[in-house]
């Protein structure tokens, strides 16, 4: 069932497979970008990478309007990473993969990037001490139904983050780490909404869910999350900032000497 992809073989559907048993178009996901690319693909026509179920020991740069989704799910399609990043932000969809890999971060969305790239059912599973899941410094990273447990933080330097039904989860096992959050602001905007933020780290490292650090972020909501704590503060801050924290739990206070607004929020210690 292979269909070539070539600039003599119009594609009216604008769909690609890859499948590293031969039975795609393309054996290579990075490849199959690359011919979406090549044909200019735009907001009005976009083209889908169709990847069938294995592990793909890639190191991805994604194009802009050039989706990827998994045939498997994200139990049974993962990407390894050779490289670092393992994913180059653009304007595209990420559906239904497992990331894998020592690059730090997994994810990265540079200074000089200034679209939206959507996550969706992306599943992270690594404890390994100080690697980041990761690095936004630009764009917007929007994040749907997402379980990542990382040994690292999530880092928003600037750009957007925005995520909706997502377990964000911080352990590993090392005494010897230094203190982290779950996930560390240092610019940009944040907005979560129905997600769990939960600091598991070594009790000798410990560390808030979620920290505000450098400077204030433009805007920050939180709305029906769950907050979980290692050490300290559940929501802490070393800069002054608003927010709006409404219809939230946790199980240890926000720092209200730095943080002010609409904070709306029930502390349950057993939580």
């Amino acid at each position: 069932m292979s269909r070539v992809i070539s600039a003599n073989n119009a594609n009216p559907e604008r769909v690609i497979v890859v499948d590293r048993g031969g039975n795609g178009d393309f054996t290579s996901i990075q490849m199959a970008i690359n011919a979406a690319a090549a044909r200019s693909p735009g907001a009005t026509n976009p083209w889908l990478v169709l990847v069938a179920p294995g592990v793909y020991p890639e190191s991805l740069t994604l194009a802009d309007h050039v989706h990827l989704v998994s045939l498997g799910g994200q139990e049974s399609v993962a990407l390894q990473a050779t490289g670092t990043p393992l994913i180059e932000a653009a304007h595209c969809r990420v559906e239904g993969f497992r990331l894998e890999g020592a690059a730090s971060p997994l994810i990265r969305a540079a200074s000089n990037f200034s679209a939206k790239l959507t996550l969706q059912e992306v599943l992270i599973e690594t404890t390994v001490a100080e690697q980041d899941a990761l690095r936004l410094d630009g764009g917007q990273v929007e994040m749907q139904a997402c379980r990542w447990t990382v040994g690292g933080r999530l880092v928003v330097n600037g750009g957007s983050l925005i995520a909706r039904r997502c377990h964000l989860i911080h352990q590993h096992a090392s005494p010897l780490a230094p203190t982290q959050a779950t996930l560390e602001v240092s610019g940009g905007t944040l907005w979560l909404e129905y997600s769990l933020v939960e600091n598991k780290a070594h009790p000798a490292s410990g560390g808030s869910a979620l920290k505000f650090t450098l400077q204030a972020p433009t805007s920050v909501r939180l709305w029906h999350c769950i907050l979980r704590a290692a050490s300290g503060y559940s929501v802490d801050s070393t800069v002054n900032l608003a927010a709006v924290i409404a219809a939230c739990r946790m199980n240890a206070e926000v720092n209200t000497s730095r943080i002010t607004g609409v904070l709306d929020y029930a502390v349950y210690a057993a939580l």
